[in-house]
């Protein structure tokens, strides 16, 4: 419904409004942190950003830091009168871990740290101790003294996988500020968490450092004194969240075949803190798991999930498996790649929340007997009340073998579906990765929603939120069955007479853009394509990527194998057959799915004489996050569909 005191939404609008992050309640339940960041930074530093306090019950958000740049990663003391949190206060870029009381006052660095603590903003890598004397964090190794010296002496060399840098494990003493190495020096620690008694921890770990590395992490054990790793779990699956039992006795965690680090929904498993067989505790379950916590008994454990396009809270019996659900609705928590919830003692759960209508806020969920009630702390964008939405509908078509697909239709404001309108589908990236019940107001959906231009965001086989199975149905088929689901619903939009079939675009970002690059290879009805750090050439990505190990698991295939499946699924094999307009558009620096990527398609559209045109973003990795580089690619995505659909 058109809602005449609202305005178009702007590409001016989407790096003005601020991002809610990294919600923590206090043990006692009372007050809830937060990080207030802005959406983009500038030049490559951290987005600035502050830390904010609300009470629970509801009431006016104050700000609990002061610092001028970016702080961030907020964990509260087990006692609830300290807040640890990281910033580079001191030196742009440089974050410091600090501690500030909960009264108030001046925060204090804990201690001078030489290495990157950068990591310690993903999950909970930085934890305090259970006795609250002690603070967990990593850190990425710093320079030595050689390579310092040849440095400062000009010579700049890079040597590739030469000398890594791992990530370790270190304590810290609350008191005196002594830090304290405890990983082996060849480990490479992603994830861990500190056991409730204080004796040791469990760690994601791998032998090297390099991204492709984390594809092969196991769960391990080190004891508090430091020492050689214990592994206690391997897979061919990748791991996440790995959480000791309330006794010690259980470590559970999250699995499934995972596109990218911190991108995480999977099956919940449980295995003996000893090593051990691995119960797999939502076999079979219509939902991507994402969050767990132990409930008090280590007899259950409460649940966040994706599930068919919104999200699920449940709680899941050890033994017997059963699945109580509190609470299923179409809305998003937390970061949307990775949804989580904080919880106080008293069982209130802390979360970001929003929904198709509503961006992200402050929320406090409190068990209310079968069910959880909610409540909105936090309203940290008004202006976004301005803004003209278009409409979004969940709809769902089948696959050609017959399988329900999902995805999310936006629609222009006031179209009361009186023509068939022009259509963008805009592929997820990932592939194990899904569209949710988000606030897409600020996405360029709605840009283009706002041109009179309809946009399909689909949820095709790979994606999570219907179980392992599903996620894992596009294994060793990627540009398969994924694809023929995506022209499965175009079809079915066309069919309704909602679609112009003659006006189609199709665009992406990551794997989205390599879907984009393959459509345009395998048909000719799109009148235009966006590719956004897409893959053209699997082989080539496969040697230059550093999620090597990525493309091997997810084909399961020979990477060199000559007519094989990396070959046959390169958009660059059947590149002669490419006749639509097609803009390019890539970070210089990006590590994930490198330039040459993108190069290689331009230069071969080129020659071919397809209308095509690449823009490279100087400093940008596998995301675009400068700000003067987000209003030129918003402005650049409108501008090209609007011209030729």
């Amino acid at each position: 419904m058109h809602q005449p005191d609202r305005r178009p939404v702007t590409p001016s609008d989407v790096v003005a409004y601020s991002v809610v992050s990294s919600v923590r309640i206090s043990p006692d339940g009372r007050d809830v942190a937060f990080v207030v960041h802005d959406s983009f930074n500038e030049r490559g530093k951290l987005a600035k950003g502050r830390i904010w306090l609300v009470s629970s019950e509801g009431g006016a958000a104050r700000e609990f830091t002061s610092g001028p740049r970016s702080d961030g990663a907020p964990r509260w003391s087990p006692d609830g009168q300290t807040l640890a949190f990281l910033s580079d206060r001191s030196e742009d870029g440089r974050l410091q871990l600090y501690l500030l009381a909960r009264a108030g006052g001046e925060a204090r660095q804990l201690f001078d740290a030489k290495g990157d603590l950068g990591v310690g903003r993903r999950a909970d890598a930085l934890q305090w101790s259970p006795d609250g004397t002690r603070l967990a964090f990593l850190m990425k190794d710093p320079d030595v003294e050689d390579e310092r010296r040849r440095k400062d002496q000009g010579d700049d060399a890079i040597e590739v996988e030469h000398a890594p840098k791992f990530a370790r494990l270190y304590v810290v003493d609350v008191a005196g500020g002594e830090i304290r190495p405890l990983s082996p020096a060849n480990a490479q620690i992603w994830e861990f968490d500190w056991s409730p008694d204080g004796n040791d921890f469990v760690v994601l770990a791998s032998d090297s450092p390099e991204e492709w590395s984390w594809y092969h992490a196991r769960i391990a054990r080190l004891p508090l004194g430091g020492g050689d790793l214990t592994t206690l779990y391997t897979s061919h699956r990748q791991i996440a969240r790995p959480i000791w039992s309330p006794d010690c006795q259980h470590i559970a965690f999250v699995s499934s075949v995972f596109s990218d680090r911190g991108v995480i929904g999977g099956d919940l498993q449980v295995m003996p803190s000893g090593g051990g067989a691995a119960l797999n505790l939502t076999e079979g379950m219509p939902c991507s798991p994402s969050w767990a916590t132990w409930r008090a008994d280590g007899r259950s454990l409460l649940v966040l999930a994706h599930e068919d396009g919104g999200s699920s809270i449940f709680e899941i019996d050890l033994a017997t498996r059963a699945r109580r659900d509190l609470w299923v609705g179409q809305v998003s928590f937390g970061e949307a790649s990775w949804p989580r919830f904080d919880e106080a003692r008293d069982g209130s759960l802390a979360v970001v929340r929003e929904d198709l209508g509503n961006p992200r806020d402050v929320w406090v969920g409190r068990r209310v007997a079968e069910t959880i009630a909610w409540q909105q702390l936090t309203r940290v964008n008004p202006g976004l009340s301005e803004i003209e939405v278009g409409p979004v509908a969940s709809i769902r078509w089948n696959a050609r073998d017959g399988r329900s697909i999902q995805g999310f239709l936006i629609t222009p404001p006031g179209d009361v579906a009186g023509g068939a309108l022009p259509l963008v589908t805009w592929v997820h990236g990932g592939p194990t990765s899904a569209y949710n019940a988000r606030f897409y107001g600020l996405h360029w959906a709605n840009l283009l929603a706002s041109q009179g231009i309809a946009v399909l965001l689909p949820n095709p086989r790979g994606s999570v939120g219907w179980g392992r199975a599903f996620a894992e149905a596009n294994v060793g088929d990627m540009g398969g069955e994924d694809f023929e689901d995506i022209l499965a619903g175009i079809d079915h939009l066309v069919a309704s007479g909602r679609v112009d079939p003659s006006r189609l675009g199709i665009g992406g970002w990551s794997y989205g853009g390599f879907m984009t690059t393959w459509a345009v290879t395998q048909t000719a009805r799109f009148r235009a394509a966006i590719v956004g750090a897409g893959i053209c050439d699997w082989r080539s990505f496969h040697g230059t990527s550093h999620l090597s190990a990525w493309d091997a698991l997810h084909y399961a295939a020979d990477p060199y194998e000559r007519g094989g499946t990396f070959e046959r699924f390169s958009p660059l094999t059947h590149v002669q057959q490419v006749h639509t307009p097609t803009l390019i558009l890539h970070g210089e620096n990006d590590h994930d799915v490198p330039v040459t990527q993108s190069q290689q398609l331009f230069r071969a559209l080129k020659e071919l004489g397809v209308e095509t045109q690449l823009v490279v973003y100087p400093r940008e990795g596998h995301g675009v996050s400068e700000k003067s580089h987000v209003l030129d690619l918003n402005r650049r995505i409108v501008a090209w569909f609007a011209a030729r659909l």
